[in-house]
């Protein structure tokens, strides 16, 4: 990084150490030095907006996706009856599918 002339920024770095339940096990408290800045090595990191956990599993990842799609159309319910069924419909697609 330093060759590159780049700068860790260690509020915005995750670090995590990837492997199989045996693997991890076997390591308690993990800390990483990169450039003289301490980073914690964390369970689980949101690169590019897709969680996964030390193990590449996207089980959190599907949970806050799939309470985000749900949470859309309960919001809708509070305004059903002010709108017509294709207007809900086409709300319910666009915010559901994007």
């Amino acid at each position: 990084m330093s060759s590159n002339r780049l700068k860790l920024n260690a509020e915005k770095t995750q670090f995590t150490g990837l492997g199989t339940k045996y693997q991890l096990a076997k390591f308690d408290g993990f800390v990483f030095v990169a450039n003289g800045s301490v980073v914690d090595l964390l369970p689980v990191v949101t690169p590019l907006g897709i969680t996964t956990n030390q193990e590449l599993t996207f089980a959190d990842h599907i949970r806050q996706l799939t309470g985000r799609c749900f949470r859309c159309p309960r919001q809708l319910r509070a305004i059903r009856r002010m709108l017509t069924t294709g207007t809900i419909t086409a709300l319910v697609n666009t915010l559901v599918v994007s």
